[in-house]
């Protein structure tokens, strides 16, 4: 990898729970064995929904410290995209040189799926 690349994203919280606890499911082979793989995330999105708890987070970006009350998510990314089409950061480009940071605050569960569901694109 040239010096200074990035692999698209990295991101903690809700969204990498999704990811790992589906990554380990059994399912998800049995579900990419029928062309339904990417159902495997949607199934423990709504699944883990109602058991995972936002936490505090506290970040530095460009030296400048940043806390938040029960944050779902963050994700450092340069690519407007990720997660099978989720559109995370709209406004990032993988060419401009540089990272682009979104944290997920306190809302409502319901708004959080509704988040995930409408910002992915087909």
């Amino acid at each position: 990898m040239p010096d200074g690349a990035f692999a698209n994203s990295v991101g903690c919280g809700f969204d990498a729970h999704i990811a790992r606890m589906a990554n380990r499911s059994a399912w998800k082979g049995r579900f990419n064995r029928v062309g339904l793989g990417s159902l495997i995330y949607v199934l423990y999105l709504v699944i883990e929904l109602f058991r995972y708890r936002p936490v505090d987070l506290d970040i530095c970006i460009d030296g400048r410290n940043y806390s938040f009350q029960q944050a779902w998510m963050a994700t450092v990314s340069n690519h407007p995209y990720y997660g099978g089409g989720m559109r995370i950061a709209p406004s990032a480009r993988g060419d401009d040189g540089l990272l682009h940071v979104t944290v997920v605050g306190p809302m409502p569960r319901w708004k959080i799926l509704a988040l995930f569901l409408t910002t992915h694109t087909p």
